[in-house]
């Protein structure tokens, strides 16, 4: 069955591009004018419309770019206009079978507001209002702040994001009542975890990305990926631009965060190069309210810094390539360094404290990125394809136990301080990506996409000291892990009011690896493939108002950690299942001239849910049979002045517990239909922020601004077991930030003071473990163009 799947997918490909050839060889001769808008800053305008002469006119897409197929020799006038800006003409004279580009800069108009009312949609207004369920938070105006990525996705509305501690601490993200690994994050459509650890999504700068897309249920096929309940793509920022970008941020901690980004366009040779790169660190050193021994061996409460939390990560990424080429509208090729440094402070319930254990990473990564548009006629192409090399080591050798003062209290006969054995662990890892993706424009009205995301892993490791705990070195032995997703998908457009969205997906993956469980190996090998499909539709009632449905058959296989663990704190099971889901979403949009509103419910019935079970020492991926979830978010964006914006959002989840006691193997159904614990339900944020142009008629930019963040008290174990007044329970939370920025002439310069958690309110994520409190950072930027 599988490889007749395999076989129509591949039947449907070649028959697609057969077509595509003979329509080749029969415009032979023809020319192609092509293209790019962009505006004064160097960023490509979407929405912008195109005149070809008298005779056809286009509009440009979400990178801003243009083509005209087909043509005859001859001379034309190409005409490019946008909302708010100067209309810009060219002539130009094509010759016989020439594929021309020509790029369009154009600038704004100089216009009376109070007079004029200049309308247009941004590209993430237009990803807004598209048939996929998606939320947009655009960061360029985040670029002077300090502020990490995981507290800008709390933002969002229908997302929540838990850490376990303080900066560089493991981040889980919930997104409609999925959480963890069956969100998939990705950079570019490229998932996150192949980057490497120290660009995990909690500790990236901001200032390395355009916007932040959160797709709620259906997530598209040109990410590519096996997420169950949605997924997070963030959009990198591109600029075709000559530019230069550093910050320097200090703050409480002992915090530091360094950014310098730039790149070098020559235009007449269509060539660019440029550098990413960051250095961030941090002593997490704040204090957390704790029990230390006295000296009969009885607890006491007191308060302490944490003593043995330094976390460090880094990026340094270089690029170069061409771009508006007749062989290619972009080809780039990279290389970068990454990593990062990790103390662990605690085990996951911050019960033990560690005095020694820690764990440090660095990848080096190759990458080739190409993009063709209309390769052939109606076909655009894009391929990616990169190869990581990994190497990380896991120390925990020390016989001291400590505590939470930083004092050894005694010394062990034997055992680390979270393993049994004692690790000087060395694991080396490699991972290869490609991701092939073709859009066909059969028609006006359709597109088809074909996307193909193929993944190996491989990852070996030493350890001495665990070799002679075990007598055999367990960790040489090899664990390989081979996926593959390949997703095909048609969308369609009735008329102007309704939209439609259809795709396949097949998932398949090959894993051999193995536990160790009561001083036994044991190996395991599976392979298995599964299949996913959607449908989607979006219904403009107005020009004000739109609706959304969609339904969602998803399919996530578990990932290289879930199924070998990282040999630290995440023990391997390597007996996993895959997950799959029923999810639907029905959702509406209100857009009016000073109001935004968006509103979406959703319902998902989960089966073989993958979820981390944790324990005193170390934690596992467990299959958790059948859970529901059923929901709403919503969220408000008001603007009554055009400096001032107001946003709220919150989030309603409610997931059951759906396995019966057969199943279960308890002895009554108290749990069926139970709310799962140790997951928040209700939670929402809100932010009101000033922002001005021109403050008090200087050439300056002023920002200020408030925000917040709620979430309801929950209960951690199961809310139908024991006396209620007496169970552990994550505390409500309101968290306040404050921040103001001042910026000089154009961005050329600018300082920035904020404050999280303003009013030092006792933060938790998790059970007992504490977060920061309250903090104060300062970030200086400079911008030049």
């Amino acid at each position: 069955m599988i490889h007749l799947r395999r076989t129509i997918i591949l039947a449907v490909s070649l028959l697609i591009f057969s077509n595509l050839s003979c329509l080749a060889q029969d415009n032979a001769g023809r020319g192609s004018i092509a293209g790019q808008v962009f505006d004064e800053a160097g960023d490509h305008i979407p929405g912008a419309h195109v005149q070809l002469n008298d005779e056809q006119a286009t509009i440009t897409d979400e990178s801003g770019r243009f083509a005209f197929q087909r043509l005859r020799p001859g001379a034309y006038t190409l005409r490019v206009s946008f909302i708010g800006f100067e209309a810009v003409q060219k002539s130009i004279q094509l010759d016989q079978g020439q594929a021309l580009t020509e790029d369009f800069i154009i600038k704004e108009e100089a216009v009376n507001l109070s007079e004029v009312a200049v309308t247009g949609k941004s590209e993430a207004s237009a990803l807004r209002e598209s048939v996929a369920s998606v939320a947009v938070l655009e960061v360029k105006g985040l670029y002077a702040q300090s502020t990490n990525t995981s507290d800008i996705m709390k933002q969002i509305a229908g997302v929540n994001v838990r850490q376990a501690g303080g900066f560089g601490s493991d981040a889980d993200i919930y997104i409609n009542g999925m959480s963890g690994k069956q969100i998939k994050l990705f950079i570019d459509g490229i998932p996150i975890s192949y980057f490497g650890s120290g660009l995990n999504l909690n500790v990236l700068p901001v200032n390395l990305m355009k916007q932040i897309e959160v797709y709620k249920g259906v997530v598209p096929v040109h990410l590519g990926a096996d997420a169950l309940g949605g997924a997070i793509n963030i959009i990198s920022r591109k600029e075709f631009s000559n530019y230069l970008d550093a910050s320097y941020s200090f703050g409480s901690f002992n915090s530091h965060k360094v950014n310098l980004n730039g790149q070098l366009v020559n235009q007449e040779k269509k060539f660019l190069a440029g550098i990413n790169s960051f250095f961030n660190y941090s002593d997490n050193n704040y204090k957390v309210d704790i029990e230390i021994p006295n000296e009969f061996g009885n607890p006491e409460p007191a308060t302490v810094q944490r003593f043995h939390d330094r976390f460090s990560n880094y990026l340094l990424s270089m690029y170069a390539g061409v771009f508006d080429r007749s062989f290619a509208d972009q080809l780039i090729f990279s290389a970068r360094y990454s990593g990062l440094e990790d103390e662990i402070q605690h085990n996951a319930i911050m019960a033990q404290p560690y005095g020694e254990v820690a764990y440090d990473e660095s990848t080096l990564g190759f990458s080739i990125e190409y993009e063709k548009k209309n390769i052939l006629p109606n076909t655009d192409l894009k391929w990616y394809g990169g190869l990581n090399y990994t190497n990380g080591n896991f120390i925990d050798t020390t016989l001291n136990a400590y505590t939470w003062d930083g004092e050894v209290y005694r010394r062990r006969t034997d055992g680390g301080e979270i393993s049994a054995s004692r690790n000087l662990l060395a694991l080396n890892s490699r991972n290869a990506v490609s991701r092939f993706n073709v859009h066909y424009t059969p028609w006006e009205k359709g597109q088809i996409t074909l996307n193909i995301f193929s993944s190996w892993f491989r990852r070996t490791g030493e350890d001495p000291i665990a070799a002679e705990f075990y007598g055999q070195d367990y960790y040489t032995y090899p664990t390989v892990l081979t996926k593959n997703a390949t997703g095909l998908s048609y969308q369609h457009s009735f008329g102007e009011a309704l939209e439609s969205y259809t795709a396949v997906k097949h998932f398949a993956y090959s894993a051999d690896g193995y536990a160790i469980q009561n001083l036994e190996f044991q190996p395991n090998s599976q392979t298995l493939a599964k299949m996913g499909y959607s449908q989607s539709f979006r219904y403009q009632v107005s020009e004000q108002i739109l609706t959304k449905a969609s339904y969602e058959y998803a399919t996530r296989l578990p990932d290289e950690y879930e199924l070998f663990g990282d040999f630290t704190l995440i023990r391997p099971n390597p007996f996993l299942e895959p997950e799959q889901s029923h999810n639907i979403n029905l959702g509406g949009q209100l857009n009016a001239k000073k109001v935004d509103v968006d509103l979406n419910l959703f319902y998902r019935l989960t089966e073989n849910i993958i979820w981390l079970r944790t324990s005193q020492f170390f934690a596992q991926y467990q299959n958790l049979l059948k859970a529901a979830v059923k929901g709403l978010d919503v969220e408000v964006r008001y603007k009554p002045r055009p400096f001032i914006h107001i946003k709220a959002n919150a989030t309603f989840q409610d997931i059951r517990n759906r396995s019966p006691r057969n199943v279960t193997g308890t002895v009554d159904d108290r749990y069926f239909d139970a709310r799962l614990p140790n997951i928040p339900y209700l939670f929402g944020n809100a932010e009101i922020r000033y922002q001005k142009k021109g403050f008090m008629g200087l050439n300056n930019r002023l920002s200020a601004w408030w925000s917040a963040a709620y979430v309801h008290d929950f209960y951690l174990f199961w809310a139908v077991d024991g006396n209620r007044d007496l169970k552990n329970a994550i505390p409500a939370q309101f968290i306040q930030n404050v921040g103001i920025s001042y910026a000089f002439d154009d961005n050329r310069f600018a300082v920035t003071i904020e404050s999280q958690n303003i009013f030092n309110q006792k933060a938790f994520d998790n059970f007992s473990v504490q977060r920061p409190g309250r903090a104060f950072t300062i970030t200086l930027r400079t911008y030049i163009k």
